[in-house]
């Protein structure tokens, strides 16, 4: 360990001065210090500068202790006029024959060790026990010959120069080194009344008689400052957890060993998915408790030989060492995907958070730490927007794609100014007739360069970047008006759907939005329907049951989408004001084939009928899966089937071309 002066940064202009301590008074000072300090220099009276009584005593008592050294500089506290803190560091000159004062020089402390110190002006800002000296002598032998009265309080029963120290080893290394080197310096622990302490020690051997002249000063406040600097610059606040500093310094031990060695290191890139809709919907107080929670949780799931590390936000890494096999990091990975995806109990709520994990392993994705860091956020991203709470493995196809999402977060803002989105239609069908009575819009991106871009690309980057509200707001507006376009053109009035994100659906105004867009474009109500997912329903459901009855006073229908992949409650579903369920594709692809589909579907279908609710099957794709939907008595279906989604203009033209006989219509390809 150093002296705390190591961690000060000295100005580029040093204030200075010179300290008469006879006189007790600044003999001198140049313009900086005046300029600088001011009265925190001294009191002015008769044309002279006093110091601080308290300042002189301990000064004149320094000089007599120390023998004129200048080995062991003396240090205090200080403010300047705009209350920055600087430590004053003192040395003693010749003022004269037998008159001796200090050259002091003032170093402006960090803002962090600022921070950790008490913020008072003058020299009392610094603990007693860094400013006061502790003066004992020693025979040659070792034996105490005279203690100050500093050193007779803290060290009373010393009769021997190795009673002084907390370890016997050391006490006899030091002495040895005075023996030899006559002048030593050295940080050690010593035992005193209060219990071991650090101090720094200085020993003389005097010429004359050989006794040892020993200096001592109390630095334990500033080890106690070192060790929290450390924990500053290396953990985190939040959590505990090391941070990025750790991070790189453990990645390049972990790449040195395994190139000795020929061995393997992995890491694991986290991010938790749809964390911002929590700070921003429960406040960052909930959402710290949560960080903490999941770091817990992961930190209790890996295995012992790993570490966890956060890097801000709501990132991790975890790093593992001496792995045997690639597949050793997917097993742990999953582990994690499992443990994350269960409840946290925070704020009297139960809370679902889950993981997003990109692997990558050394030396097969990146022989530096940056390569290797960078090849696991690509997969980190990529897993994101394939399904959240998964994890991918690292593969060169990875870069082009994670370069792709950050060029297109900064193009998300330019497309909404600049109306590169349009909405799609994809018709819904009445099984009894198939007749078109209702429409999904869908969202697509025209990029001018690349063209169009696929929801599954651009839409996870807008649910992390926060774009996705006035997106989304973008999309029920533009909805609304195609329906008052098409109702003007003489088209029978269809019902249209809308789906809402996660994010959007959690806006504490999102009810007034909807209210002043269905104002604006004087539309019924009516035609409006707002599809959600059970996962949305089921994260507040208290709230959620509130901002439905909102919604369905002011006459718009809801639906619940994708429904059977989530986790609704049936004693919740019957407290929603909702009016239809989707049933999701996954479960129409193998109807008809797989027997646990065709009951799963049959059974969704007979209950929402006792409930009154409409059933909506989407990915309907065979003339097979649409005669078993009818004969379960579903009420619509939408696919390709019938119609793959359509510009707003062909739209229009399908519905006008539409009539009772509607497989006239039918593009033979979709068949």
């Amino acid at each position: 360990m150093t002296d705390a002066v190591e961690f000060l940064v000295p100005s580029p202009k040093k204030a200075a001065w010179v300290i008469d301590v006879a006189q007790g008074t600044v003999s001198w000072s140049n313009p900086t210090a005046k300029n600088r300090f001011g009265e925190a220099l001294g009191v002015s009276r008769d044309g002279l500068t006093y110091i601080d009584r308290e300042l002189k005593d301990d000064l004149t008592q320094f000089l007599s202790q120390s023998d004129k050294s200048a080995l062991l500089c003396f240090h205090w506290l200080i403010r300047d006029v705009s209350n920055t803190l600087y430590r004053c560091t003192a040395s003693v000159i010749s003022l004269g024959e037998n008159h001796h004062g200090f050259s002091v020089e003032a170093y402006v402390c960090p803002t962090e060790v600022s921070n950790h110190l008490p913020r008072y002006y003058g020299r009392k800002s610094l603990p007693e026990s860094l400013n006061s000296l502790i003066f004992m002598t020693f025979s040659c032998d070792g034996e105490r010959l005279f203690l100050s009265r500093r050193a007779e309080n803290l060290f009373p029963a010393v009769q021997s120069i190795k009673d002084l120290f907390a370890v016997s080893g050391a006490a006899s290394y030091f002495i040895q080194r005075v023996k030899f080197d006559l002048v030593v310096q050295q940080e050690l622990r010593l035992s005193t009344s209060d219990g071991v302490r650090w101090f720094k020690l200085e020993a003389h051997v005097n010429p004359d008689n050989g006794n040892v002249d020993l200096f001592a000063q109390d630095i334990q406040e500033v080890r106690d400052l070192e060790v929290e600097l450390y924990k500053w610059q290396n953990y985190d606040e939040l959590t505990h957890l090391p941070n990025r500093h750790l991070l790189y310094q453990q990645l390049e031990k972990a790449k040195n060993n395994a190139t000795k060695r020929n061995r393997r290191f992995g890491l694991m890139y986290l991010d938790l998915d749809g964390f911002k809709v929590v700070n921003d919907t429960f406040g960052h107080r909930v959402g710290d408790k949560l960080l903490q929670e999941v770091a817990n949780r992961i930190k209790n799931t890996i295995p012992p030989r790993s570490c966890l590390y956060r890097l801000g936000g709501d990132e991790f890494v975890v790093v593992l060492e001496h792995i045997q096999d690639i597949q050793e990091l997917v097993d742990i990975a999953a582990e994690i995907n499992a443990t994350c995806e269960q409840t946290y109990p925070v704020s009297e709520m139960e809370m679902v958070i889950t993981a997003s994990i990109g692997i990558a392993c050394y030396p097969e994705h990146g022989e530096d730490i940056d390569s290797l860091l960078k090849n696991a956020d690509a997969a980190m991203y990529r897993s994101k927007a394939s399904a959240h709470n998964g994890c991918l493995l690292y593969d060169a196809g990875m870069t082009e794609c994670y370069s792709a999402y950050l060029t297109l977060g900064g193009g998300l803002r330019k497309a909404i100014e600049e109306g590169q989105f349009e909405l799609y239609y994809q018709p819904k069908i009445r099984s009894t007739d198939e007749y078109a009575v209702g429409a999904e819009a869908l969202l697509r991106w025209h990029h001018p360069e690349w063209g169009m871009i696929p929801p599954d690309q651009f839409i996870p980057v807008a649910e992390e970047s926060g774009l996705i509200l006035p997106l989304g707001e973008w999309v029920i507006r533009r909805a609304c008006q195609h329906i008052q376009e098409w109702q003007s053109l003489g088209l029978p009035p269809i019902n249209v759907s809308v789906n809402l994100s996660g994010r959007q659906f959690l806006q504490h105004d999102l009810v007034d939005i909807v209210q002043g867009i269905l104002t604006e474009t004087k539309i019924d109500p009516k035609y409006l329907e707002l599809e959600l997912t059970e996962s949305m329903l089921m994260s507040d459901a208290h709230e959620t049951i509130k901002k439905l009855h909102a919604f369905r006073e002011m006459g718009i229908m809801l639906s619940i989408d994708d429904f059977g992949t989530g986790y609704s409650s049936l004693a919740y579903l019957k407290k929603f004001p909702i009016q239809s369920l989707k049933i999701d594709r996954s479960f129409i692809q193998d109807l008809g084939v797989d027997s646990d589909d065709d009951a799963i579907v049959k059974a969704t279908i007979a209950m929402a009928q006792s409930l009154n609710l409409k059933v909506v099957a989407e990915g309907v794709e065979s003339r097979s899966q649409m005669n078993l939907l009818t004969n379960y008595q579903c009420q619509e279906v939408q696919g390709f089937l019938f119609a793959k989604p359509m510009s707003s203009t062909d739209f229009v033209e399908y519905l006008n071309n539409r009539g009772p006989d509607l497989e006239a219509f039918i593009d033979p390809e979709t068949l």
